[in-house]
């Protein structure tokens, strides 16, 4: 159930996205749809954050001065919900793209998460032999990091591939 919270962070989403429409920056308009996303998958409203999604990624993937690292965050936000409902193979594209991106940006909590997420993936297909070299990547990611959380969810992660 959404809290209080998820809700003001819809409508303050909303508002944001209303006056970017007003506007002429492209960019902006697409990180304000894709944050209202983020607010409709964290309150629950699956169905209403897979349009914000495709929105944004529409308009990064058409803009030439899209920064790449606001692309991979924008397809990260779309995996999550994609795993999310159990869309494996959506997911799976959608996680390596993401990853590819992390990697040339060298951005370490992103390649940790997105290996960690296509090793549970591969898990998930049943070919342990690439879940573990993507569980490899992730720890490796992690490390480099030093983020607590990051390093938390690796381990959840690695958690999950044991049993």
């Amino acid at each position: 159930m959404a809290s209080i919270g998820n809700w003001a962070y819809v409508l303050t989403s909303k508002l944001g996205v209303a006056s970017a429409r007003r506007g002429e920056d492209a960019l902006k308009l697409a990180h304000r749809v894709r944050h209202l996303g983020d607010a409709y998958y964290y309150a629950g409203r699956w169905a209403l954050a897979e349009p914000c999604y495709v929105e944004a990624l529409s308009i990064y993937r058409r803009h030439e001065r899209t920064r790449p690292l606001d692309l991979a965050n924008a397809i990260r936000s779309f995996a999550v919900l994609k795993d999310e409902v159990g869309a494996t193979e959506q997911s799976q594209s959608l996680w390596q793209e993401a990853h590819d991106l992390y990697v040339s940006l060298h951005v370490s909590a992103g390649i940790a998460e997105s290996a960690a997420r296509l090793a549970l993936l591969a898990r998930q297909r049943g070919d342990l032999a690439r879940s573990r070299e993507r569980l490899i990547d992730a720890r490796a990611a992690a490390d480099a990091t030093d983020d607590p959380e990051t390093l938390r969810y690796i381990r959840q992660v690695t958690a999950q591939l044991a049993t």
